[in-house]
């Protein structure tokens, strides 16, 4: 295996409407000269690109990286908050690079993303969807807590409130002094994940105006955004997927937070079971002991099960 020395990662500014940042990394390593399929990274919603730094040096070791802020996140400009808008700035930033069969790695929102577009495009080599589940599935809840699917409605519904109030708490504007207080706390660590990453996607989605710091995209747009995919179904677009799919599924116990509706945890387990049922050996699913934000807390095993994954594609 021949070493090359790594390029420093550079920015990249592609204009449109909107414009959109992205974050581009050269591999490290390649074998006999042939590095492996280009990677493009997509955050949750609330998150930036900053999120896949605990991942990066770890993957640019084969594969060339392009980790993107999305719409009204990080860096990029504000635009529709769609999936056919979101598709869109996918697509542009594949056809900016022109990027050969890459792979779409996605968290949560990102990873939702990924199997959208996976479903449309017969141009990838695969896709990675990282806890990207969507809503809870109605039946399955009925069915395994014993409700009506009346009932079983009800505890979904309030789940899906609190999910929505919860993200849009934590991106509503706020004094600078507690925005500091935020980022101090985050530089400590939380849940296992890594400071230093949590505080530089902290510090890089804020914008500071008249005194105020609104951390992006804002409560209106995690709301509009949460909307837009309340239609996706997983199990919809998999049968769908013109393309090999990965999913990573967390199966950590769940605790339940302050605050949770009734049922919340029992709900988030039911789903996770629902996510790790085969669905054929060209949609792997993989359950991993970690929080749901895997990428960050667990990088080793996520790369190593991505790799896996795409050796035996």
């Amino acid at each position: 295996m021949a070493k090359t020395v790594p390029a420093p990662p550079r920015e990249v500014r592609i204009a449109g409407a909107p414009a959109l940042a992205v974050r581009v990394r050269e591999p490290e390593f390649a074998e006999d000269g042939a590095p492996g399929p280009p990677i493009v990274l997509v955050h949750a919603l609330g998150r930036t690109l900053e999120d896949w730094e605990a991942m990066t040096p770890l993957l640019t070791r084969r594969h060339p990286l392009y980790a993107i802020d999305l719409r009204g996140h990080g860096r990029s400009e504000d635009g529709a908050w769609t999936l056919d808008g979101l598709l869109d700035d996918l697509i542009r930033v594949i056809g900016h690079f022109g990027l050969e069969r890459p792979v779409v790695v996605g968290h949560q929102l990102g990873g939702m993303l990924a199997v959208a577009y996976g479903a449309r495009s017969s141009r990838l080599t695969a896709v990675v969807n990282i806890e990207g589940h969507g809503w809870p599935h109605a039946k399955d809840v009925s069915e395994r807590l014993g409700l009506s699917l009346e009932e079983a409605e009800g505890h979904v519904a309030a789940f899906r409130r609190y999910v929505v109030e919860q993200v849009s708490c934590t991106l509503a504007p706020m004094p600078p002094g507690a925005f500091d207080r935020m980022v101090e706390a985050y530089r400590s660590g939380v849940m296992g994940l890594p400071g230093p990453v949590l505080a530089a996607s902290a510090l890089r989605s804020a914008v500071i105006a008249d005194g105020v710091v609104s951390p992006r995209p804002g409560p209106r747009a995690a709301r509009a955004l949460c909307s837009a995919f309340d239609p996706f179904d997983p199990d919809l677009h998999y049968r769908e997927l013109k393309t090999p799919a990965l999913t990573l599924v967390s199966t950590a116990p769940a605790a339940t937070p302050p605050g949770a509706p009734a049922r919340f945890s029992e709900i988030l387990t039911i789903q996770a079971e629902h996510e790790l049922i085969p669905r054929g050996d060209h949609l792997p699913s993989r359950g991993v002991d970690a929080h749901y934000a895997m990428h960050m807390s667990h990088p080793e095993r996520v790369t190593w099960l991505i790799e896996d994954f795409l050796a035996g594609i």
